[in-house]
């Protein structure tokens, strides 16, 4: 016996009402999961990155920055890896899931008229996404860059016909080239300073003064940024 058109219909899966009303809450669930991964994934990658950016934000808006960059590099590799993960888990929901419904004689092309893409608006928000997650992981290692550009020259006029006095620090605790540029900033503000230099892959500072008893306010300039100096000897 053949069969009619509704016999026909009876049998797809997407054209019977409960199955396709069980297809849709699936295919809802899946998005929901695909967004939340993908988000999940900006967030850790922006956090992770926050021990270099944060500071710089507070220090623009005049708020404290103390053990803002200590307290965020502890956690930086543990929130770079989530970032990664949930970026793959992202992709994979988007690019290689496929969603079927239940249910007798339901078959994976008629209940999965997105599978292998998604939605392209949801492909779009990945790669956007996938863009933002590698440039905050990695914005630690160009954070020096950036700042430079935000700050510019550290260096101040010295006082006419004064005779200056070299300072060196140890400086501990510093994160990234970041850190060391912003404190550089801030050193070189200080009242006698001719000239400052924050050196992050030696961990030093080099102050030229015509006022040696800075000392103090050098010191306290460090621990307001989070970090610890103590005055080295002058070596030539």
């Amino acid at each position: 016996m053949s069969n009619t058109p509704n016999d026909n219909q009876s049998h797809d899966c997407c054209g019977n009402s409960g199955n396709s009303e069980r297809g849709a809450l699936a295919g809802n669930t899946g998005n929901r999961a695909e967004r939340a991964s993908i988000g999940g994934a900006v967030a850790a990658a922006v956090l992770s990155s926050a021990c270099c950016w944060l500071p710089l934000l507070l220090l623009a808006f005049g708020a404290s920055a103390a053990g803002v960059s200590a307290f965020f590099e502890r956690w930086r590799p543990l929130l770079a890896a989530a970032a990664l993960i949930m970026l793959g888990i992202g992709f994979y929901l988007v690019y290689f899931r496929r969603t079927t419904c239940a249910g007798e004689g339901c078959g994976t092309a008629a209940c999965a008229p997105n599978a292998g893409g998604r939605h392209v608006f949801t492909q779009v928000m990945l790669w956007v996404a996938a863009v933002l997650v590698v440039g905050f992981v990695l914005f630690p290692r160009y954070a020096g860059i950036v700042a430079r550009a935000a700050y510019g020259d550290s260096s101040a006029a010295a006082p006419s016909g004064a005779s200056l006095a070299v300072q060196r620090y140890t400086v501990e605790g510093m994160t990234c080239e970041a850190c060391a540029v912003t404190l550089q900033a801030d050193l070189a503000k200080i009242d006698g300073v001719a000239s400052a230099t924050v050196d992050y892959a030696t961990k030093s500072a080099r102050i030229e003064t015509a006022k040696p008893e800075i000392v103090q306010e050098v010191l306290a300039a460090a621990r307001r940024h989070g970090y610890t100096a103590k005055p080295a000897p002058n070596e030539p």
